[in-house]
C-alpha cells in the first residue's frame, strides 16, 4: 500500500539571511520603493493602467486548458462520465471516473474523481485520508478582467516559475500523484509593481515562495529605461516542526532593449543563493511577442548559467517533492532485485558547472500550445533537464502531453528510454458519435515505498495506463 509521505519537502540547514554591513543608501531606496507602492501602486496608478501587453508568465496563468476567454454572457459546462480499466504498476483494476468542467465569466474550475477497485479490493490511496476530498479539485480560478492585473488560482501546481526561473522553474506538486497537494498561486501587476506568491499546499506547510518587482522609471520615455524591472524572489520549504529548512533567494533585473511592432527583445540577469549550498549567476534574453497579430503568443529564450559548488539552477523544480535533501528516487531495476540504490546527485555532492538554456513557447489562443525547455549542463554531474508541454484542442479531439526529465547528460540522451527520473502525463479524448467518447490516460509518477537509514523518503517510478469510454455532456 502506498504510504503518503509525512516528509514532503527538502529540509536543509536553517538559513537566516544576515546581510552585510548596513548602509544608509539601500535602506532609503527600500523605504522610497515601499512609499511608492502605497501612493502609486493602487492609487495614482490604478489597475486599469496595467501594461497592455500579456502579463509576465507565472504558474498556470496562461495555461490554455484553463484560461478560456468568454464573452460576459457565455458559459461553458461539461460533464464526463467514464468507465474502464486502470493499470497501476502491474495490477489491473476496474475504474469509474466523473469529471466536471465549468468556465464562466467569474469562475473556472475542474473537478476530477476516479474510483478504482479490483480482486484485491479498493485502491486505497484514492480513499485513505480526508485530504483525498481536496484532491478532487484539479483547479479553480477567478477570472478577473485583464486590465486589473490580478490572477488567483487554487489547485495542483505543474508549471510554476518565479521570476526568470533561477530558483523555481517548472515546480510541480503532482509528481507523486497519490500524494499530490492542492496549492495556490496569485499575482498582481501594475505599471510599477508586480507581486506574486505561491504555495504548494493550501495548508501552508510546504514549499512557499514570493516575488516583488518594481519598475522605478515607469514614467520615462525611452523604452529600455521605462521597462527596467528590478525583482526580489524568495522561496522556502516549511518543514515539519523540529526539522531544518531549506531557503533560497535571488535578485534579478530585466528590460526591453527594443520593440518592433509586437516583437520585443528583453535581456535579463539574476544572481541567486541557495541556503548554505552555494550561489549562481543567470543571464540571457527573451525574444517574444505578447500578442502577435491577435493570433498567438511566442517566446524564445537563450540563457547561460554559471553555478558555484552545490548550486543547481531551478532546484525547486518538477521533481523537487521526490528528489531533495530528504527524499530520493530509487533505481527501479535494482529495487526489483531486492536492492536499494538511489539515482541522481544529492545537492551536497554537486560540483560546479555551467548550463546553456534553450526554450521556446508558442501559444495559439485556446487551441494549441507547444512549450519546450532544455537546460544542458556542462560539468561532471548528469544534471541536464528537459520539459515539454503540448496541448491540442480540435472540434472532436483533445490532447494533452506533459513530460519532465532530469539526470540527463546531453540532448541525445532524450532519445533513450525513459529512466527513473522521468514524469509523464498523456491524456487524449476523442468524440466518436453523439455524446459517446473514448479516453486514454497515461501517467508516470512516483510512489513512496520505503525510508532510508536516516529516515528520508525513498520513491519509485509508478506507471499508470487507463483506457476509458463513456458519455460527454456539454451545456
Amino acid at each position: 500500500m502506498t504510504q503518503r509521505s509525512p516528509v514532503r519537502g527538502a529540509f536543509g540547514r536553517q538559513h537566516t539571511h544576515r546581510p552585510g554591513k548596513k548602509t544608509v543608501t539601500p535602506r532609503r531606496v527600500i523605504e522610497t520603493l515601499c512609499t511608492s507602492l502605497l501612493l502609486l501602486g493602487y492609487g495614482l496608478v490604478p489597475p486599469s493602467s496595467a501594461r497592455a501587453q500579456q502579463p509576465d508568465l507565472f504558474g498556470s496563468s496562461d495555461d490554455p486548458q484553463e484560461s478560456v476567454s468568454l464573452p460576459w454572457w457565455q458559459r461553458k459546462q461539461r460533464l464526463d462520465m467514464m468507465g474502464g480499466f486502470s493499470l497501476i504498476a502491474a495490477q489491473w483494476r476496474s475504474a469509474a471516473n466523473v469529471t466536471a468542467v465549468v468556465h464562466s465569466r467569474l469562475l473556472s474550475f475542474r473537478l476530477d474523481g476516479t474510483f478504482r477497485s479490483g480482486i484485491y479490493g479498493t485502491y486505497r490511496p484514492d480513499v485513505d485520508e480526508p485530504y483525498d476530498l481536496l484532491r478532487l479539485l484539479s483547479y479553480a480560478r477567478l477570472n478577473f478582467p485583464p486590465a486589473s492585473g490580478l490572477y488567483l488560482r487554487v489547485g495542483t501546481l505543474d508549471r510554476t516559475r518565479l521570476g526568470t526561473g533561477h530558483l523555481v522553474d517548472f515546480f510541480s506538486s503532482r509528481v507523486a500523484w497519490d500524494a499530490r497537494s492542492v496549492g495556490l498561486e496569485m499575482t498582481w501587476q501594475s505599471r510599477i509593481l508586480e507581486v506574486s506568491a505561491f504555495s504548494d499546499n493550501v495548508l501552508l506547510d510546504g514549499v512557499m515562495g514570493g516575488r516583488v518587482a518594481v519598475r522605478p522609471a515607469f514614467w520615462a520615455r525611452p523604452l529600455p529605461v521605462r521597462s527596467l524591472q528590478l525583482g526580489f524572489n524568495y522561496v522556502t520549504d516549511r518543514a515539519p516542526a523540529g526539522v531544518r529548512h531549506l531557503s533560497g533567494f535571488n535578485v534579478d533585473a530585466r528590460f526591453d532593449a527594443f520593440r518592433s511592432g509586437a516583437l520585443l527583445l528583453s535581456p535579463f540577469a539574476s544572481v541567486a543563493w541557495l541556503g548554505h549550498y552555494g550561489y549562481g549567476l543567470h543571464f540571457g534574453a527573451d525574444f517574444h511577442s505578447p500578442n502577435f497579430i491577435d493570433l498567438a503568443r511566442f517566446r524564445f529564450r537563450l540563457a547561460l548559467h554559471y553555478n558555484g559548488k552545490q548550486f543547481v539552477p531551478g532546484y525547486f523544480g518538477s521533481f523537487y517533492p521526490v528528489e531533495n535533501l530528504h527524499a530520493r528516487i530509487l533505481d527501479a531495476a535494482a529495487f526489483d532485485r531486492g536492492e536499494e540504490s538511489q539515482v541522481g546527485v544529492a545537492l551536497q555532492d554537486v560540483r560546479s558547472g555551467n548550463d546553456l538554456v534553450t526554450e521556446f513557447r508558442l501559444l495559439l489562443f485556446n487551441r494549441f500550445e507547444l512549450w519546450y525547455a532544455f537546460r544542458r549542463h556542462y560539468g561532471p554531474d548528469p544534471l541536464s533537464t528537459y520539459h515539454l508541454r503540448l496541448y491540442i484542442a480540435a472540434r472532436r479531439l483533445h490532447l494533452v502531453l506533459g513530460q519532465d526529465r532530469t539526470g540527463l547528460r546531453s540532448f541525445f540522451t532524450l532519445f533513450r528510454n525513459l529512466g527513473d527520473q522521468s514524469a509523464l502525463v498523456f491524456r487524449v479524448d476523442y468524440s466518436l458519435f453523439l455524446n459517446f467518447s473514448v479516453y486514454v490516460h497515461a501517467r508516470y509518477s512516483f510512489e513512496r515505498v520505503s525510508d532510508d537509514a536516516r529516515g528520508g523518503a525513498q520513491y519509485l517510478v509508478q506507471r499508470r495506463f487507463e483506457p476509458f469510454s463513456g458519455l460527454r455532456f456539454t451545456f
